[in-house]
């Protein structure tokens, strides 16, 4: 006997082929009945077709199925079909700082061994929204936010400290600086703090996040190091590489390197290829923290010569793994 096809599976298909076609009238409708779909799975999918397409005429609908799901929360395991929501609205431009400050509060324990709060991304989402609202102040955002900051879960202060950021006003500085300075039980979240900063106020934050590098907690140090990295200002890659000459540690002087290579900086480059050609200790690191630059010819060129010129055929092995031809 055929087993009977499941209806949430031929509903996803139908909405993946919906993706492909215009606009229509008939679209709408298929969308409009799909929103009223049991599965989560189902609205979620629907949700991002409409953040996808920007169909503004369908906010006031989403909105509607906010309530529900969040009252039932049976109806929304994991919380799936709310965070699709939120990135559809935050497609459309949707601005509603109350529906926001109420999303920023809400916990959704799941069931399961251990029970687990799903709604961190609802939180975080909506942290988000917030911070492009245009009806609310910056001092009502931060206030919000800076709860959010103090959130049980490590994701949603992860959240707290980007949507910080998105607010863009330079009254945040302050508070993320305190936020990085006190620390967090998790790590990653200091490090957003750091990368924070360094796309707010790049001139000063460079000086501020190298402190870190003098700290004696080793995973704050690569967190410093790798949003030094990131952000591939000049003065910042000439920090990173002073202090790999200062440091006798081989597991840090290999995580400045992987930091040099997410710069992409010019100066980076040319100092990871002495590493290469003249640090036998470090030179399979060097080479690995290379690999982003493959799809640029000229550097490829320049390392594929570093590495035939150290007649060292680890070296020649890696990079013919990590810069294939067809790369």
């Amino acid at each position: 006997m055929m087993a009977k096809a499941n209806p949430v599976d031929a509903q996803l298909k139908r909405l993946e082929e919906l993706v492909n076609e215009p606009d229509s009238e008939a679209a709408h409708a298929e969308l409009r009945s799909a929103m009223r779909a049991t599965s989560n799975l189902v609205v979620a999918k629907t949700a991002e077709i409409i953040g996808d397409r920007e169909l503004t005429g369908f906010t006031d609908e989403l909105k509607a199925l906010w309530s529900p799901l969040c009252s039932e929360p049976e109806r929304d395991r994991g919380c799936t079909a709310k965070a699709a929501i939120l990135d559809a609205f935050a497609r459309l431009g949707f601005d509603d700082p109350d529906f926001c400050l109420a999303g920023m509060k809400y916990v959704q324990i799941d069931p399961g061994w251990p029970s687990s709060d799903t709604a961190v991304n609802v939180r975080g989402g909506s942290a988000a929204l917030l911070a492009r609202s245009w009806k609310i102040g910056v001092n009502d955002k931060l206030i919000a936010m800076t709860e959010l900051l103090a959130d049980p879960e490590r994701v949603a202060r992860v959240h707290a400290v980007n949507a910080i950021a998105d607010i863009g006003h330079e009254s945040v500085i302050p508070l993320l600086r305190v936020k990085a300075q006190c620390g967090d039980a998790k790590v990653e979240v200091t490090g957003t703090c750091f990368s924070a900063l360094l796309r707010l106020r790049p001139e000063e934050s460079v000086s501020f996040v190298a402190r870190f590098l003098r700290h004696s907690d080793e995973q704050l140090f690569c967190e410093a190091a790798a949003a030094l990295g990131e952000c591939g200002r000049p003065d910042a890659i000439h920090i990173l590489i002073e202090t790999w000459k200062r440091t006798d540690d081989r597991d840090l002087q290999e995580s400045l390197l992987v930091s040099l290579g997410l710069s992409r900086h010019s100066a980076a480059v040319d100092f990871l290829i002495s590493v290469l050609m003249s640090a036998p200790n470090s030179s399979e690191a060097a080479l690995r923290a290379l690999a982003p630059n493959r799809f640029y010819t000229d550097i490829r060129q320049r390392i594929q010569t570093a590495v035939e010129a150290t007649k060292n055929g680890r070296l020649r092995a890696i990079f013919n793994e990590l810069f294939p031809t067809n790369s």
